[in-house]
């Protein structure tokens, strides 16, 4: 009886708890204010896939050769193509920083960028998609994908071709600058050694980091150690073809011409890094010859080619880097076209008043070359047309003065030549930049609508397939 009254009596208890704390519950459910409607989630004011492939836009064109601030135009106009303007981008050579205005504020992101250029067959298929994108304007996530693309496809010149291609494109400036006849042997071992080089540099790290001292330092070491074999006795002709393609001209020349159009970070940070190349190559000489100790002479060669040999060279030069840099099919003609008003300019004015002045001239000449060929029917971007038109033109400019100094003043233990060959490069370097800033703007001012190498592809101003008519902003006419 006892445990039955206990029983009932918890039963009780427990009741008269539940029913006391479902009271508090309700009365405090009355005292509260009535709770809001949810707030639908504010869109971000740039699409999260737009503001990436925007980024990713950006690393590419500066991998293709551009300057900062050309490629900061060109994302401008892209954006605005898209019905954005509150973006605002800042490029480096090392990282391109984007900012989103928005009503709280500004969002910042960035995206690193690799040193290094392009093959010319990415360059080229990289051009193309900013064309599509500013004609058809397609959804940012489809274009990121044919970005992708393009910057993971393979190389279209395999290993060996690309080899073959830097021993002629080697042999190619040697004719160019037109040496003696016994040096072409020179220029197949050494653009043999320094091709190989660089393709295991790609796959070494470290090597990759000491890649122009090394270089420079074998290259010295070939050249001076079998002068007789190699050169004919004049084995500082081989010197500036065999390392042309680690020759920091393109870094240099973009970097002058930043810092003339007030792209000062920009500009400053390409100017040392050249800097820096050419004090690493010079020092990689230095290197080799100190190996090699009291120098040799051996009988010099006389024989010389003839007039034809340079003419010939610019051939080699335009195969050699089709081939190297993985040209876009059926665009050698036009390389070769481009290459030989170059290098006519650069002769002429040569002829006229110096290296300098050739260097001006081929820089001013080679701009509207590339940029008139690129609407003809199956012509490369205008891009692809001047880089290697650019390439040819720093070995072409850098004289051979220096190189002879520094291999004398060498064997006296003094560093004049070594100095006078780095001023000549940037003096060379610093002509071409000021000719390529002024055929820019004789082709900008062009009646026709063709922009110049560093402007932005016209706008169309078409509705976006992803946007709807009244989130539509359409580009200006520029």
């Amino acid at each position: 009886m006892a445990s039955e009254h206990n029983s009932r009596t918890w039963a009780v208890a427990r009741d008269r708890v539940g029913h006391a704390i479902a009271n508090m519950r309700a009365q405090y459910s009355a005292s509260r204010p009535p709770k809001p409607a949810t707030e639908p989630v504010a869109e971000p004011p740039v699409p999260a896939d737009l503001l990436n492939l925007l980024c990713r836009l950006g690393v590419a064109l500066v991998g293709a050769g551009e300057t900062s601030a050309g490629v900061q135009q060109r994302l401008d106009k892209l954006s605005k193509r898209y019905g954005t303007d509150n973006i605002h981008f800042m490029v480096l050579p090392t990282a391109v920083f984007v900012r989103v205005r928005t009503d709280e504020g500004s969002v910042v992101d960035m995206l690193d960028a690799r040193v290094g250029t392009l093959p010319l067959d990415q360059i080229a298929g990289l051009y193309r998609l900013l064309d599509k994108l500013q004609r058809d304007g397609p959804p940012p996530a489809q274009a990121s994908l044919e970005l992708d693309r393009i910057l993971t496809a393979k190389p279209g010149s395999p290993p060996w071709l690309i080899l073959l291609g830097h021993v002629v494109l080697t042999v190619g400036l040697g004719m160019m600058l037109n040496p003696g006849a016994r040096a072409l042997v020179g220029y197949v071992v050494l653009g043999l050694v320094v091709g190989l080089l660089t393709q295991l540099a790609d796959k070494v790290r470290l090597l990759s980091m000491a890649l122009p001292v090394v270089a420079s330092a074998l290259v010295a070491v070939l050249a001076f150690g079998f002068p007789g074999t190699l050169s004919g006795g004049q084995p500082q002709q081989l010197l500036i073809p065999a390392v042309a393609t680690l020759l920091p001209g393109a870094m240099l020349t973009n970097g002058t011409i930043e810092l003339a159009t007030g792209s000062m970070v920009a500009g400053a940070s390409r100017v040392v890094y050249g800097i820096n190349m050419l004090f690493l190559l010079a020092f990689g000489l230095y290197v080799g010859l100190s190996v090699l100790g009291p120098l040799h002479s051996a009988p010099v060669s006389d024989a010389r080619l003839g007039w034809w040999a340079p003419f010939l060279g610019v051939l080699l030069i335009g195969y050699g880097h089709s081939w190297r840099s993985s040209a876009p099919q059926n665009s050698v003609g036009w390389l070769l076209g481009v290459l030989y008003i170059t290098y006519l300019a650069q002769f002429f004015g040569k002829l006229m008043s110096g290296p300098l002045t050739g260097a001006f001239l081929g820089g001013l000449i080679a701009v509207p070359a590339a940029y008139l060929i690129q609407h003809r029917k199956h012509a490369p971007p205008a891009q692809v047309a001047f880089l290697p038109a650019f390439w040819m033109l720093v070995p072409g400019g850098i004289s051979l003065t220096g190189i002879s100094e520094l291999v004398m003043h060498t064997q006296a233990d003094t560093a004049t030549g070594g100095l006078e060959m780095i001023v000549s490069a940037l003096l060379s370097v610093m002509s071409i930049a000021l000719g390529v800033m002024v055929g820019s703007g004789l082709i900008a001012s062009h009646p026709p609508r063709v922009g110049s190498i560093l402007d932005s592809i016209r706008p169309r101003g078409r509705r976006l397939p992803w946007q709807s008519a009244t989130t539509e902003k359409p580009g200006p006419d520029s």
